[in-house]
């Protein structure tokens, strides 16, 4: 048997045949666009894309964004989880730089097409609310970073100006005066290559304070008497140790924004790869020389166990300039993709209107986080909180309700279930199995009186002895119905005969169940009555949009289903003909219906007997009306006896 396997490159929501495009790039390289400084972006608006950044200065943006007060905390991690920490550490650093780059990947997953963004990844893979929801939280996540930023600084600089003539002024007036300082910075640079002097500095301050760090910590080992202990590794807090040492990888979040802002984005791998090495390494350095002299007597922040002076003094300076610098960095990458949104570009406004509707916007952004920042209690405390809540909600949470890949902790996926939702929001759809052949029959909703009648035909033929009924989204059925056709002619081209009705099922089981497996594609939301006569004789088969197949000698789909089934369990069907079984389809249909949601509908009705010589074919017009007539006077009769019985 020739089966062929599931191909998500066939797969198009929208009912298109040719998807192939979006199959053809295997290696979903991002040095594929061709024109690297021209490739082709997809996303709600159009951005103005301006590859301005070099290699040099990519690295710089990663090392200060990243590199920030999470290298202070890092001789303590050490302390909790043993010297294994340093492994952890070059452990982070490998994972922050295959994650980077399998990011950027992401973004190019269609050939010759670029998405823009992170929240443009979460729409690629969970649908609009899942860029929603990602964009939500990947934006309150780096404005509460910005706002404890501005809050750290303030205070830091109120302490570094105790004993001055403006040591007096207090920590509100500080933590304002921070978020001033990052204020004009932000309404200066319209996108990340203007903020490159600020990366170059707050790089730089984190070398001087890693240098300062290390000397005094070196510095300091001579005049200790006695060694504190150490350990190799400590078990019980070793996942403490790990945690604090990946939040210090942190950054991800902005590496779309920095890939679209290179000339050469081909490098990107390399100005990642190097800036992570970098970075560990300047981590390893604070961490083995905190945890070496001061083993598990180390404080943190490191500077409380560092000897006081000037040079202490210089290092809180130097960390405090680097979150200040490492602020506009962070908020241009959500500016901008807020800014893509709302329209605001130099092509739509004009360079002058546009740098006002920019400035405004962030203007007002600003002084709401000033405003947190000064006012709202215990900001830098609960912002941590739900930051944590919010990642929580990333990789536990949101997967079970957006990912049709992921089960739930009750074994559900919900994507699947949302699928069936669709299913039974359309129209009835029945398939009766008889003596002496199959009867199709379809209720299909009229939306509007202009349709013009017998069009969209929800009843299809498959191959010359196999019909296909439909209840779900129309575009998702012609999809399935060419896959069956293609299934059809691919084993009657190997086999030179017709597909026996049990193989073409379990095919389109198959198929459909593998729109299940892979979180960058949903399930079809169709559910397929499949029905064929072959040398066993009449068969009847339904396909779930959870890929499952089985066979029935009656079955029903749709918002009708229940009242369907329950009049179908009423039939023999094995004792029906087809000509009865047309009449009692139609019946069905008719009292399944329901007159008070949708007024207008049409019947039909196909099926595959002696009478159609063996092939699939639509009832004649004579039948059809006969049918019509009898469901039209047994669902009067009804209403008469629901009368009398009233009375």
């Amino acid at each position: 048997m020739a089966l062929q396997q599931p191909l998500l490159g066939d797969r198009n929501t929208g009912g298109s045949e040719d998807t192939s495009s979006s199959n053809n790039n295997n290696s979903r390289s991002y040095g594929s666009l061709g024109n690297e400084n021209s490739p082709r972006y997809t996303s709600d608006s159009a951005p103005e894309v301006q590859r301005l950044s070099s290699t040099t200065e990519t690295f710089f943006h990663i090392v200060c964004i990243t590199a920030g007060t999470g290298i202070l905390q890092l001789p303590y991690a050490l302390k909790t989880g043993g010297w294994a920490g340093l492994a952890f550490i070059a452990l982070a650093g490998t994972v922050s730089a295959y994650t980077g780059k399998i990011l950027i990947q992401c973004l190019y997953y269609k050939h010759g097409v670029r998405l823009q963004s992170y929240s443009d990844v979460a729409k690629a893979a969970f649908g609009s609310r899942g860029r929603l929801i990602v964009r939500s939280l990947k934006d309150f996540n780096l404005l509460g970073v910005v706002g404890i930023y501005i809050i750290l600084a303030g205070i830091s600089i109120d302490s570094l100006v105790i004993g001055t003539p403006v040591g007096q002024l207090g920590e509100q007036f500080w933590i304002a005066m921070s978020a001033f300082a990052v204020w004009i910075a932000i309404v200066a640079a319209r996108q990340i290559h203007d903020v490159f002097v600020l990366s170059v500095f707050g790089t730089l301050t984190t070398v001087v304070m890693v240098v300062i760090v290390v000397w005094l910590g070196i510095g300091d080992s001579g005049l200790i008497d006695t060694r504190p202990p150490t350990k190799l590794i400590n078990i019980r807090t070793t996942p403490i140790s790990l945690a604090s040492i990946c939040f210090s990888f942190g950054g991800n979040l902005n590496w779309p924004e920095l890939e679209a802002s290179m000339k050469s984005p081909k490098k990107w791998s390399k100005a990642l790869s190097l800036a992570t090495a970098f970075i560990a390494f300047i981590y390893a350095s604070v961490a083995a020389v905190g945890y070496g002299v001061y083993g598990d007597n180390v404080r943190s922040p490191i500077f409380l166990s560092l000897p006081p002076g000037i040079a202490v003094v210089t290092a809180k300076a130097m960390i405090t300039a680097h979150v200040l610098l490492a602020c506009p960095i962070l908020l241009t990458a959500v500016f901008m993709e807020a800014e893509r949104d709302l329209g605001i570009s130099a092509g739509a406004l004009g360079a002058t209107k546009e740098w006002l509707y920019r400035a405004a916007f962030r203007t007002v952004l600003m002084l709401a986080i000033t405003f947190a920042a000064l006012f709202v209690s215990d900001f830098s405390k609960v912002v941590p909180i739900l930051g944590a809540i919010a990642a929580s909600m990333v990789v536990f949470v949101i997967p079970y309700d957006l990912s049709v890949s992921t089960y739930s902790p009750d074994g559900r996926v919900f994507q699947v279930e949302y699928a069936q939702k669709a299913v039974d929001n359309s129209g009835t759809a029945i398939g009766l199995r008889v003596k002496d052949g199959v009867v199709l029959a379809v209720e299909k909703i009229k939306h509007s009186r202009l349709l013009v009648p017998n069009s969209n035909k929800r009843i299809m033929t498959a191959d010359k002895n196999i019909g296909i009924a439909t209840a779900g989204w129309m575009s998702d059925t012609r999809h399935l119905v060419k896959r069956a056709r293609d299934e059809a002619h691919s084993y009657n081209s190997v086999y030179k005969s017709p597909i026996p009705a049990k193989i073409i099922a379990e095919r389109m089981g198959m198929y459909v169940q593998a729109y299940t497996l892979y979180s960058a594609v949903r399930p079809f939301g169709v559910s397929t009555i499949m029905a064929s006569i072959d040398k066993d004789g009449p068969q009847l088969y339904m396909i779930e949009p959870s890929g499952q197949y089985v066979g029935y000698r009656g079955c029903a789909a749709g918002k009708g289903k229940q009242v369907a089934k329950t009049e179908i369990e009423k039939l023999n069907l094995e004792e029906l003909t087809v000509r009865e079984a047309v009449k009692e389809a139609a019946r069905i249909i008719y009292t399944a219906h329901d007159d008070t949601k949708d007024k207008l509908f049409e019947l039909e009705l196909s099926w595959i007997c002696d009478e159609s010589n063996g092939l699939h074919a639509h009832v004649p017009q004579s039948v059809l009306d006969e049918a019509i007539e009898y469901a039209e006077r047994a669902l009067d009769d009804d209403d008469d006896e629901m009368e009398e019985d009233d009375e």
